[in-house]
C-alpha cells in the first residue's frame, strides 16, 4: 500500500502601494505702475512800445512895406 499525500501550498501575496503626491504652485504676482508727469510752462511777455512824436513850427512872417512918396510942386509965376 502506497500512500502520497501531495500538499502543494502557494501563497502569493502582492501589495502594491502607491502614492503619488504631485503638488505644484504658481504664484505670478506682478504689479506695475508707471507714473509720467510732463509739465511744460512756457510764459511769454513782449512789450512793444513805440513813440513817434514829430512836431514840425514853421512861422513865416512877411512884412513888406511899400512907400512910395511923390512930391510934385509946381510954382508957375508970370509977370506981364
Amino acid at each position: 500500500e502506497t500512500t502520497t499525500t501531495t500538499t502543494e501550498t502557494t501563497t502569493t501575496t502582492t501589495e502594491t502601494t502607491t502614492t503619488t503626491t504631485e503638488t505644484t504652485t504658481t504664484t505670478t504676482e506682478t504689479t506695475t505702475t508707471t507714473t509720467e508727469t510732463t509739465t511744460t510752462t512756457t510764459e511769454t511777455t513782449t512789450t512793444t512800445t513805440e513813440t513817434t512824436t514829430t512836431t514840425t513850427e514853421t512861422t513865416t512872417t512877411t512884412t513888406e512895406t511899400t512907400t512910395t512918396t511923390t512930391e510934385t510942386t509946381t510954382t508957375t509965376t508970370e509977370t506981364t
